[in-house]
Order: structure tokens, then C-alpha cells, then sequence
């Protein structure tokens, strides 16, 4: 793929969020593909806006923050888009950019396939009208139960938590993400309980080989249990995370018809009828729970009650 192709697709998210004469931040790492980031930028000042490419040395982990100068640089543009390979919507650097006005589109671990295929191609005034649907269902739920084949049976509190319906689209001092198609919310500190298993695929760890199971109790993982990829989890929360990694942050809805299963959470979890499962941080999701990360996981066959009301059924959103 060359530039110009890439750049058709680049194009999407811009035309979406911004216009002519607008400051936009295009922050890339070592491990992206720097065609990405060279083609959001190309794009930009096609369309009269005015783009600054920053690339810094990747993160250890998603949710770990930027150098300071990115962080400080992020405040002082109308749109703010992270093409890193680690995600950075749980840092206080875009936290600090959001209190400042800026729109904020998350791309972590993008690649170019993801760019210009699947879940990117979406119709996005669709994929906004289907989020904005399921966040206004979760809006308005107290009580969520979440089952599948592989064994997950959990049931967790979002009452008065506010869900962030993220379809591409993005308001000042808000966020989305590119490609996009997820409600999300914050599940209630201490109340998520019984058992959780990731089947499809989790940040970091790619497509699952096995699955990763999880004893959740008073909000937080006791016991992870699995094979290679579940060892490799622990080990990285004991590299790279703190007491708070094992929380339960985040329950989300994917409401993307065009996002395909790859093996990267990014587009896998905004599959319409997957859901997932965030581990860590959520205080951008207006939580209280601050940790230096925050870990995806996706189910495939999920079926979702919302105080009784059948939300997904078995992989399938019934909206």
C-alpha cells in the first residue's frame, strides 16, 4: 500500500471531527507503522488543517504515559489523534488535553490493514445511531448480567455511571476512537462478582489460544486461571502494573457491523454484539479507579441482561 491509498481512508476520521484552518496533533510511536501516521498527516493539510507529527518511543504497556514535552504539546491543539501502538485514552496526559477542549481520537495499536479495511468502512452515521441506542439502554440500567458458553457468569452495578457512546464522532473535551463502535461504561467500584473469561482476544496477548478465566470478587480479579497467555498476564501486571490492575474498569458493547475478528482488540471489541471487559483504570470513563494500566479482553458469545432486559443475545445485539 502506498501513500496516497492510505490516505483515502485517513481522511475518514478527519472529515468526521474537523475542518479547514483547525490545529490537529497526530501522535505516532516506534512500533506503528509510520506510513499511518505519515498518511493522517497528509490528509490533514489536504484538507487545509494544520497537522504536527510527533513520534515517540512506544510505551510498556497500555495506559502507561507519554514523555512530558507530548503531553504538554497535547493541550494546545483542536484535535488529538493517538496512532501509538499502546493506548493512551487512561493517562492523565489525554486527560489533561480533555479538560482543555481538545477532541481526542484514540487508534492504539492501528495498522494499516485496520486503516483502510473492516471496521473503518463502516457507515458511521449507522454505527453512531446503533451506539447511541445502547447507551441510552445502559444510561438508563442499574443491574448488568453478562453470561457465555466459555463459563462467565457476572453480574456488576453501573447505577447513575454515565455511558460514552464512542461511534467516531467526537465533542470537545471528549473521546472516540478510529475505527470506532462501542458503548462503554464504568461499572461501580466493588460491585462486579463472580466469574469472567475472556475467549476471543485481549490487549496485549492478541487472539486467545486458550481462554483466560477470571474469579472476580467485591470489583476485583482473585484468581486468573489458564495456559500460557493467562502466565504471561500476571507477569505483566507484576512488571508493569499496581494494586489496582486488577479491577474491574469498564463494560462495553460493540455496535460496529463492518468490524472483523483479527486477533487485535482494537477492532475486535467494537464487533456489534461482542462485548468487553476493561482491567485497570476508568477514571476517563468518570470511575474511580486509577491505575498506570488498562487491559481489554473480548467475548465473543456474550449474552447481556440490563436489568432483565435481553441486550445481546449469544453474540447477537438485539437493538
Amino acid at each position: 500500500m502506498n501513500l496516497v491509498e492510505a490516505m483515502k481512508y485517513a481522511h475518514i476520521p478527519l472529515a468526521l471531527n474537523g475542518k479547514a484552518g483547525e490545529e490537529v496533533m497526530i501522535l505516532t510511536d516506534s512500533r506503528t507503522d509510520p506510513l499511518i501516521g505519515q498518511a493522517l498527516a497528509a490528509a490533514a493539510f489536504e484538507m487545509g488543517m494544520e497537522p504536527t507529527l510527533m513520534t515517540i518511543v512506544a510505551r510498556a504497556a497500555h495506559g502507561h504515559e507519554p514523555p512530558k514535552g507530548a503531553a504538554e504539546a497535547m493541550k494546545g491543539v483542536f484535535l488529538l489523534i493517538c496512532a501509538t501502538s499502546t493506548a493512551m485514552t487512561h493517562t492523565d496526559a489525554v486527560r489533561g488535553a480533555l479538560r482543555q477542549g481538545v477532541k481526542y481520537i484514540s487508534m492504539p495499536s492501528i495498522t494499516l490493514d485496520m486503516l483502510c479495511n473492516g471496521a473503518a468502512t463502516a457507515d458511521y452515521q449507522e454505527v453512531d445511531r446503533i451506539t447511541a441506542t445502547v447507551a441510552d439502554i445502559l444510561n438508563r440500567g442499574s443491574k448488568v448480567r453478562v453470561t457465555s458458553p466459555q463459563g462467565t457468569d457476572l453480574v456488576l452495578s453501573i447505577a447513575q455511571r454515565p455511558c460514552f457512546p464512542l461511534s467516531g464522532i467526537v465533542h470537545p473535551g471528549t473521546i472516540a476512537g478510529f475505527p470506532d463502535g462501542e458503548a462503554a461504561i464504568a461499572p461501580v467500584e466493588g460491585t462486579t462478582e463472580g466469574t469472567l473469561v475472556f475467549d476471543q482476544t485481549m490487549h496485549t496477548m492478541g487472539l486467545l489460544t486458550e481462554p483466560i478465566a477470571f474469579t472476580v470478587s467485591k470489583g476485583r480479579v482473585v484468581e486468573v486461571r489458564g495456559g500460557a497467555q493467562a502466565k504471561a498476564l500476571e507477569e505483566l501486571w507484576q512488571r508493569h502494573g499496581d494494586d489496582n490492575s486488577r479491577q474491574i474498569g469498564e463494560f462495553a458493547v460493540g455496535t460496529n457491523p463492518k468490524a472483523r475478528i483479527s486477533g487485535n482488540a482494537t477492532e475486535d471489541k467494537k464487533r456489534a454484539g461482542t462485548i468487553h471487559i476493561g482491567l485497570g483504570d476508568n477514571s476517563t470513563l468518570a470511575g474511580k479507579v486509577v491505575s498506570a494500566t488498562h487491559l481489554d479482553g473480548v467475548l465473543s458469545q456474550p449474552t447481556v441482561w440490563v436489568d432483565g432486559h435481553l441486550l445481546v443475545d449469544g453474540g447477537k445485539l438485539k437493538v
